[in-house]
């Protein structure tokens, strides 16, 4: 008796095609770009300021 299951490899069930210069490209044509995102610090409260903030 023989197997019935189709094999495939990684690669084809894989949804990325490529990473090219920091993006990184589906196999359905999409498009990713990641930002980084850093907020300065606006203001810097002790642990009593902060409980006493959110307690009112």
């Amino acid at each position: 008796m023989y197997s019935t299951l189709k094999t495939t490899t990684l690669e084809r069930k894989f949804p990325l095609l490529a990473v090219e210069q920091g993006c990184i490209v589906s196999k359905e044509a999409d498009i990713t770009v990641a930002f980084r995102v850093e907020l300065p610090e606006l203001f810097t409260v002790t642990g009593e300021d902060y409980e006493a903030m959110h307690a009112t």
